[in-house]
Order: C-alpha cells, then structure tokens, then sequence
C-alpha cells in the first residue's frame, strides 16, 4: 500500500539557486510529520509546493500513490495554516472559520454546525462574534486552525504555526494541536525550525538541510543515533571533542551528548578539567568544563546532585564520558 503523501525527487530553483534538491520523503495516513531544519534549508518551499501554491521545477507530488501536480491549490483539498494567521480582519471568528466552506458551496445548516462542532474544539467558545483584533495572538492560531480543518482537508500543511506566539501559550496549543490530531485521525505536515515543537508534535521528524532531507526518524533515533554530524549537532546540545589516540590508534574526533557526561571529585580520573560555569535549568544544571586537553565540555547534572557535591567555578573535576559515537555512526 503506497504511504498517503510520497514525494519524489523534488526540485525547485529560484534564479540560479536551487532551494529544494532532489527531496523524497513520505508520509503514511493519519500521522503528523515535523519537517525540521534551519531557515533558508527549503521547507516552506517544499510546504507550498505541496499545496500547489509553487510549481516544482522537477519531480512529482502523489497523494495515495496518485500524481496530483496538474491540480491547482484550490483543487488538492488541503488545509493550510500560516505562521501570521492571514485572517479576514473584517470578518468575526465564525465567519472566518466558514470562509471555506462558502466557498464549497456547503450547505448553510451543515455550515453552521461545523463551525459549531470547532469552536468547541479549539476553545473559542463564547468568542464567535470576535473580530480578530479582538483576539489574542494564540486566539487568533486557534481560529487559523479550526478555519484550516473546516474544509475537511486531507492533509493538513501548518508553516511556523507558532513562531508569533510567546512560549507558554506557543506549548499549550501545541498540546492541543496534537490532542485534537488524534481526535480526528488527519495527516499533517509541520513545519518548523524549533526542535522542542518538532519534537512535541511530530509523530516522525524529517530533518531537512540544503534542501535535501538528510535524516527521518523518532525523536529518540535523531538525538541518539544522528546519521551525519550535521543532523548530531542540529539536534540537541552536542560537544565534539578528541579523544588522544593510543598505541598504533590516531586521535580520534567524537560527538558526545552532555547528558552522557558525569563529574567527579577526587583522584584517580584520568581526565580532569575546570569546572568553568554554570547555568541553573530548574531540575538541571548546565556545566562548562575546560579539559586539560583544550577541549570545552558541556554536561548536564541532576540539581540535587550539584548541590550535594558543592561544585564550584574554578574547581578541577574529574571528567567521566559514558558514551559516545563516532562521526561514521559508531557508537563507544
């Protein structure tokens, strides 16, 4: 059975750029995909060109294993959520919310209670006659969102949904943004440039760079077993350090997680380094350590752990790595 949403080897240039270079990737049916990556690596192009309001240069484009690039944006029934919201100013929340559907000729009593049923859903209740200015910024997403799903749509494309928000209101309805996706069982594609939202909401995560994807996964595959140094250190905190070689055995270049870093007192390690810094993360705490080899370490410590261990600046520390993986994928 071919995967919901396939594309193939898409490409799109702008002038003499290519933004998006030979992308495949594909989506199986009632899952949300987070496209991750940095700005200006191609996802919101790839975003557009699957709701048809860009045209690939090359490639193709299948829903249900079936080429849909000759159908314009109006006709890939897609609902499409954009980072400014693009509400009707003049226009309430019920009226933005039904803009779609007017516009498919739904009949008004199944109009209406649609806009009934999503109201609800996304919390909005009491505020339908609320012009958007009217709205907070997470009130106006909520309006955004429920317009997007009115129409139905068989997939669901949201393009840094939240990047206007703040960020307690920006995690509260990324919660509910994934709540009401399993409610409703629709295939989404989110695209973002924040790990903590892919990470939230995405049931996989394609992490995309230069326009290509270079890595698709779970969140524990990406930050556990990154597939190229790129995808290591995009994702999480990571430290890339040389491990002195041995005997017959060269230097060796690694990446190592902070939370696979341990500090001690006392002799009898054979690395050591200063304690530099420290930065209170609530139940963490984030420490800087200089190595006696040149290197700079970060690590990542229990709260109640520093404290008992009455580490302060300027300490030596005994350095202790657990594990650590090797730019070719091997893990030590």
């Amino acid at each position: 059975m071919p995967p919901f949403l396939e594309l193939r080897s898409i490409q799109k240039n702008f002038g003499g750029e290519k933004v998006v270079r030979g992308l495949d990737l594909s989506v199986e049916e009632g899952r949300i995909m987070a496209i991750l990556g940095p700005s200006g690596c191609g996802k919101s192009t790839t975003l557009r060109i699957i709701a048809g309001l860009l045209r690939q240069d090359r490639g193709s484009v299948l829903v249900s294993g079936r080429p849909i690039d000759g159908l314009p944006a109006s006709g890939r029934n897609m609902g499409f959520v954009f980072q400014n919201y693009s509400l009707f100013p003049t226009k309430n929340v019920l009226q933005n919310i039904e803009f779609g559907m007017r516009m498919k000729r739904v009949p008004k009593h199944k109009r209406k209670k649609r806009c009934s049923e999503l109201v609800s859903l996304v919390g909005l209740e009491g505020m339908e006659r609320k012009k958007p200015r009217e709205l907070s910024g997470g009130q106006q997403q909520r309006v955004a969102l429920a317009r997007a799903m009115a129409i139905e749509p068989r997939l669901l494309l949201l393009d840094e949904p939240f990047g206007a928000l703040d960020a307690r209101i920006r995690k509260r309805i990324r919660r509910d943004l994934k709540k009401i996706q399993e409610e409703m069982g629709f295939t989404a594609l989110f695209v973002t440039h924040d790990q903590e939202e892919a990470f939230e909401v995405g049931d996989l995560i394609s992490v995309m760079n230069h326009g290509k994807v270079e890595q698709v996964g779970r969140p524990r595959d990406l930050y556990e077993r990154p597939s190229t140094d790129f995808i290591a250190g995009f994702v999480g905190t990571v430290n890339t350090i040389l491990i002195p070689g041995m005997g017959e055995d060269p230097p060796l270049t690694v990446m190592v997680r902070p939370d696979d870093v341990t500090l001690h007192r006392g002799p009898g390690f054979r690395v050591k380094g200063r304690l530099m810094s420290y930065t209170y993360l609530g139940p963490l705490i984030e420490i800087s350590v200089h190595l006696q080899n040149g290197d700079d370490l970060t690590c990542l410590m229990q709260r109640e752990r520093f404290r008992l261990c009455g580490f302060r600046r300027g300490d030596t520390v005994g350095v202790r790595i657990k594990r650590f993986r090797t730019f070719n994928g091997e893990e030590c």
